[in-house]
């Protein structure tokens, strides 16, 4: 599949009406422009099982979460970001914070899929599956017919998250499809190596997996984290053992006996706008299993956002933040 050769059949024809209305000149500026973008050779890629080959970086790039919007400024392509998804984000990372605020915000959550069709994107990219929703019309196979190229991260393909090679993939593709090898590779990085540090000083310092609820939210059915998401993997990095890892999707439901009868020691919760932290710790506390927990009775309860629990440079931060709560001892933080 050539997408961007089809596109750049869609885009000659406007090119040819171009000339006619502004003359020569401003159209040979903009062929030359095109010319210098093309790759060497045409670059092949496979992501979530779908071939794609493209022929020159894209310059239109539709960005459908937060966490992909953040990846793609620093991986030095932010300025080809026509238009984000879930741009209302009041807390971008720091050195995203200025590009980050200069992109077209599509809505609080996801677009429309004639808000993007009405941007002519050589690329849309999106974080979570439901960002190419086809019952809200943005089916990822209706718009590679119309010659607009899409990458899904690999959190999302359906297979799970076991290793951190799915992300250095995602940002190695990324790299090469955009031109950004190695920005691409300075990112990966940038979340490798802190993930591995962290990994080595638990094990250097003999410390055990402390078993740990990871809590979504939900009251009559709590819902946590599988066995094969990157909460899963964002917890065997920061040294807690997920009592819920049987879960075969990246979030699962369990019931308040299991989590009484697996007593763990330690509690983190995610934290978003639809479900006020306050109201879950609040709930934590007061539901008569949980709060028998050796992790409620101990005040053992990491908050943090959920932002910091997608495939992005931010699941560093989260693995920091849990590893020092739980193993403070060999990080010297708080418990």
């Amino acid at each position: 599949m050539n997408l961007t050769s089809k596109r750049r059949g869609i885009a000659s024809v406007a090119l040819v009406l171009g000339l006619a209305l502004a003359g020569c000149s401003k159209g040979e500026s903009v062929t030359e422009r095109a010319d210098a973008a093309d790759f060497a050779e045409p670059v092949h890629i496979t992501n979530c099982e779908r071939a794609a080959t493209f022929d020159a970086p894209p310059q239109r790039i539709v960005s459908m979460n937060d966490h992909v919007t953040e990846t793609l400024i620093l991986m030095g392509v932010g300025d080809r970001i026509v238009g984000m998804g879930y741009g209302e984000q009041p807390n971008p990372l720091p050195e995203t914070a200025d590009r980050f605020r200069k992109i077209p915000s599509l809505g609080k959550e996801y677009p429309t899929a004639e808000q993007i069709r009405d941007l002519e994107p050589d690329l849309i990219v999106g974080g979570m599956r439901s960002a190419f929703d086809a019952k809200e019309g943005r089916d990822r196979d209706q718009f590679e017919k119309e010659g607009i190229a899409t990458f899904l991260f690999s959190e999302y393909c359906g297979k799970g998250f076991p290793s951190i090679g799915l992300l250095e993939n995602d940002f190695a593709q990324l790299g090469e499809i955009l031109g950004a090898e190695a920005e691409a590779s300075t990112l990966t990085e940038r979340v490798t190596e802190p993930l591995e540090r962290v990994r080595s000083t638990l094990a250097a310092a003999g410390a055990q997996p402390v078993p740990t609820f990871f809590y979504d939210g939900g009251e009559a059915e709590p819902l946590s984290i599988g066995g094969v998401g990157i909460g899963n993997l964002i917890a065997e990095y920061a040294g807690a053992r997920n009592i819920t890892s049987e879960g075969q999707k990246p979030y699962t439901t369990t019931t308040w006996e299991t989590v009484g009868e697996r007593a763990p020691e330690a509690i983190v919760v995610l934290d978003y706008g639809n479900a006020p932290v306050a109201q879950k710790l609040e709930y934590l506390r007061s539901q008569p299993i949980a709060s028998a927990t050796p992790a409620v009775r101990n005040n053992r309860i990491v908050v943090v956002p959920l932002d910091d629990f997608f495939e992005s440079p931010r699941m560093v931060t989260s693995v920091e933040t849990i590893a020092k709560a739980l193993h403070p001892g060999v990080f010297g933080g708080q418990g």
